[in-house]
């Protein structure tokens, strides 16, 4: 972390300045597209009891005891690392929706999963995310200009660059596409964002969720564009009342990615 606020500090003043006022126009206006969407949340608060709470406190606490103990550790990618997060998103997913069932609650109707038509979701996610990718994209930029990512690209990416077997780009890209937007959509937006709405209150839900999600990728560089990111699928979540169209941005996101490290990978290397 110091050698961000090093890097600030080179960073020439006016330019610094610069930055930060665009950056500020711009969360102003974005802030102010915020507001008018959450007026048509149609999202409800959902039956979650102190159980609920319970469940999503020790849930967090177990990701920040995952980022802590990362800390100051080169994070160390494997095809067997991966193979291992599936198994376990499975089975934090899997307890959580028996857990739920064993309540009388279905997690298909609590978070909006009834089949729906695809059409719809791809047209509704492509708009959400045409129209926030400019402001991710745009604060990622003003971070590395303002202090620099030296060697702190994701350990993920540094994987997927220089492996070029077809089952270790194969896992990344499902992992990518398929796990983790399902996986991490019905986690931090479905459940953890639902009980903390109910029962700290929406501003402080998808603050709190929103740091967690991005803390959990373990890449400091990329916690403002991740942060942003999950602030846009709690304001999508609130105004959809499903998770589709949030796991199809989410897989859209990450796929945009991919292929830019496909088509720039020579530059990265």
């Amino acid at each position: 972390m110091i050698t961000y606020f090093t890097n600030f500090l080179d960073c020439p003043l006016i330019l610094a300045l610069e930055i930060i006022f665009f950056l500020l126009v711009l969360y102003t206006l974005y802030g102010w597209i915020a507001c008018r969407v959450s007026r048509k949340a149609i999202l409800t608060i959902g039956p979650f009891t102190s159980w609920d709470a319970l469940i999503a406190l020790l849930l967090s606490g177990w990701f920040l005891g995952v980022i802590v103990s990362s800390l100051g550790k080169e994070e160390n990618i494997s095809l067997s690392l991966i193979v291992f997060n599936v198994v376990i998103y499975f089975f934090i997913v899997g307890g959580i929706c028996a857990f739920l069932s064993l309540r009388h609650l279905s997690p298909t109707i609590l978070f909006g999963l009834r089949p729906t038509h695809p059409l719809k979701i791809i047209k509704q996610a492509s708009l959400w995310l045409l129209v926030t990718y400019p402001l991710i994209m745009a604060s990622q930029g003003a971070i590395e200009v303002l202090f620099g990512t030296g060697d702190d690209t994701q350990a993920v990416v540094t994987y997927f660059l220089h492996h070029h077997a077809f089952q270790d780009r194969l896992a990344i890209i499902i992992m990518a596409v398929i796990v983790a937007p399902c996986a991490e959509e019905f986690l931090f937006r479905g459940y953890l964002y639902s009980v903390s709405r109910r029962f700290l209150g929406r501003i402080p839900a998808i603050i709190g969720t929103s740091l967690l999600f991005a803390a959990v990728h373990l890449n400091l560089p990329s916690m403002l564009s991740l942060s942003l990111l999950a602030v846009m699928l709690c304001l999508l979540y609130e105004r959809t009342g499903s998770l589709w169209s949030n796991i199809c941005v989410h897989a859209m996101f990450n796929s945009i990615s991919i292929v830019m490290l496909l088509l720039f990978q020579k530059d990265l290397l």
